[in-house]
């Protein structure tokens, strides 16, 4: 049976005026280089309709990428994932650029793909979760049994696990999901959770003049001893911006982990000029307790 195909063309009077400024979206680090996809073209597939393939290929059209075709590769699987197609193959993808000097270089894009079962979540199961209770982790998640098996809603809930374990001291969280496909079209989601030590809230260090520094530690909520949350300084610095100086950012505040304590420094260099921090420049790995009694 022959797949459909698709093709969405990009109208371009002249390539040369395709230029950094005109993709609509650039996903390429140098803006020197790269393809602007003019054209996407995607052939093999059986159960997806000429709508739902444009809408996919239109996606692509326009926009910036790597001159690489294994990352647009991935980027496509991605994009089929996304829509539930979790076994998806991309089984060949070529560029052919109509101009080879262009900067970026125009493409078309072609590819051949094996979309494979739609697949829809049966469940989500937690493993190892000691901290956080498994109805509340599930929470995290924005998918319920039968939904679409959509990638990004996936990654969404894995960032939202980090940040809940990080607001709760457990900066060394991980996760290792693992699937389980059915022959019913439905996915298990199996997630391995590895919490780690859970770190407290160390020494705060204010550099600052005297008045600034009284009212910051007046302001800050997380009493020395109380478990630590990571994700508290940004929203520190957005509440007392009137006492910071104009773009104090949570890049110019320290937080050292002290992983053999298991606490977190805080250095708030709000101004330099009031001394030099006494705290360690990085962070501090439970193996260096080991290796300094060697």
């Amino acid at each position: 049976m022959l797949g459909h195909v698709t093709r969405v063309l990009l109208v371009v009077t002249s390539f040369s005026v395709l230029a950094y400024a005109q993709c609509s979206k650039d996903n390429r680090p140098d803006e020197h280089g790269g393809v602007v996809v003019t054209d996407f073209t995607i052939n093999g597939t059986t159960t997806l309709n000429s709508t739902e393939l444009a809408r996919l290929s239109g996606e692509f059209v326009g926009s910036c990428y790597n001159d690489d075709s294994e990352e647009m590769q991935e980027r496509l699987r991605a994009g089929f994932q996304e829509r539930g197609y979790f076994a998806v193959e991309v089984k060949h993808l070529t560029f052919k650029s109509s101009d080879p000097l262009g900067t970026p270089k125009p493409v078309a894009v072609e590819a051949e793909v094996v979309e494979g079962p739609k697949y829809k979540l049966a469940k989500i199961t937690f493993l190892e979760n000691h901290a956080v209770s498994t109805e509340t982790l599930r929470g995290e998640f924005p998918l319920k049994p039968g939904d679409v098996f959509e990638r990004g809603k996936i990654v969404s809930g894995l960032e939202s696990l980090r940040k809940l374990y990080a607001s709760r001291g457990f900066l060394d969280f991980t996760c290792i999901p693992d699937t389980e496909p059915a022959s019913n079209g439905t996915i298990t989601l199996n997630l391995t959770i590895d919490e780690g030590s859970q770190y407290h809230m160390g020494t705060l260090e204010i550099l600052a003049g005297k008045e600034t520094a009284a009212r910051l530690r007046a302001e800050w909520k997380i009493a020395e001893g109380s478990a630590y949350d990571s994700t508290y300084i940004r929203k520190f610095i957005e509440k007392n911006s009137d006492l910071l100086p104009k773009g104090f950012t949570a890049a110019d505040a320290r937080q050292v982990m002290n992983c053999p304590e298991g606490v977190v420094e805080v250095s708030l260099m709000v101004d330099p000029r009031e001394g030099k921090s006494e705290l360690p420049v990085k962070n501090i790995p439970c193996e260096s307790q080991h290796d300094q009694t060697k």
